[in-house]
């Protein structure tokens, strides 16, 4: 699986997700009310995993959210920095997340899961982070939709030819489904990185609504509400985490040791310093690095 994170990696580095700019957070802050009402954001402290370049994030933060950041790849976040210079932001794994169990009132991974090496072991972590009486709102790609068929169809193809060596007017094929969902265009670059993103990306799995459902029921989570994203090609889903809610929202980020597992471990003006280990996860450029 390390090789695989590290494919990964390296691939959103050279091509990280798209940005839609002002318009694009406009929508999905719109977009998540369904799922994430005003009232259950004020004032909460919510995890973002995955959080690319903080797009979502930053619709969130609006609504009166204090938003806590994490990505695989450093050309996100030193983006999302700018985007969301209020929240925290992490470096590393949406398979081993640095942060002690019931960290976050609330949770989120939008489009994320599903392009790491293991989407079980994901959701494992996105329901352990999350506190009792949160809600986890998760992206997966759907099993019956046209993307999966394309997906395994290009396989061959992304192994022989680079992204970076498609034919513009190919990659300008990506503008018409661009418009009718964001209603704005993108330039050559992005639409690009879009392009990659469904079809380059180096793992991609696709679910049903119902194995969603089941590996979610085994880690407390009780499905409310779900509902096909664009064109059906992923489905959007809301859980509600086994337990009795606390009574007020979590003061701050407790993070895990990734190399002992002790938690919480103790905070220092620009580390977090693991007391049984001494492990230590430091900040650079504003960004704790938390890689195991």
């Amino acid at each position: 699986m390390l090789q695989e994170l590290q494919e990964t990696r390296a691939y959103y580095e050279q091509f990280p997700f798209i940005e839609g700019g002002q318009q694009r957070i406009a929508w999905w802050q719109e977009y998540m009310q369904e799922f994430l009402p005003d009232e259950s954001v004020r004032g909460r402290l919510i995890g973002d995993i995955g959080s690319g370049v903080g797009e979502i994030s930053r619709g969130l933060a609006n609504r009166g959210a204090r938003m806590v950041c994490i990505d695989l790849t450093m050309a996100a976040l030193r983006r999302c920095r700018q985007i969301n210079f209020e929240a925290e932001l992490f470096n590393g794994s949406a398979l081993d997340l640095p942060f002690a169990d019931a960290t976050f009132d609330h949770t989120i991974s939008i489009g994320v899961l599903m392009v790491t090496p293991d989407c079980r072991k994901g959701i494992r972590e996105v329901a352990r982070v999350t506190a009792p009486g949160g809600t986890v709102v998760l992206f997966i790609y759907n099993y019956w939709c046209y993307l999966n068929f394309l997906y395994h169809l290009f396989k061959p193809v992304t192994k022989i030819v680079p992204l970076h060596a498609v034919p513009s007017g190919l990659v300008r094929l990506m503008q018409p489904f661009v418009k009718s969902h964001l209603s704005e265009t993108l330039d050559e670059h992005q639409l690009r990185r879009l392009l990659g993103d469904k079809l380059w990306t180096p793992h991609a799995t696709f679910h049903t609504v119902e194995e969603i459902k089941r590996w979610g029921e085994a880690e407390g989570l009780v499905m409310m509400h779900w509902k096909r994203f664009y064109h059906a090609y992923a489905n959007v889903m809301a859980f509600r985490k086994v337990g009795t809610p606390r009574s007020t929202p979590n003061g701050e980020v407790q993070l895990r040791c990734l190399k002992c597992g002790h938690s919480p471990i103790s905070r220092l003006p620009e580390s977090f310093t693991c007391r049984r280990c001494e492990a230590t996860y430091n900040k650079v450029d504003g960004i704790y690095l938390c890689r195991s």
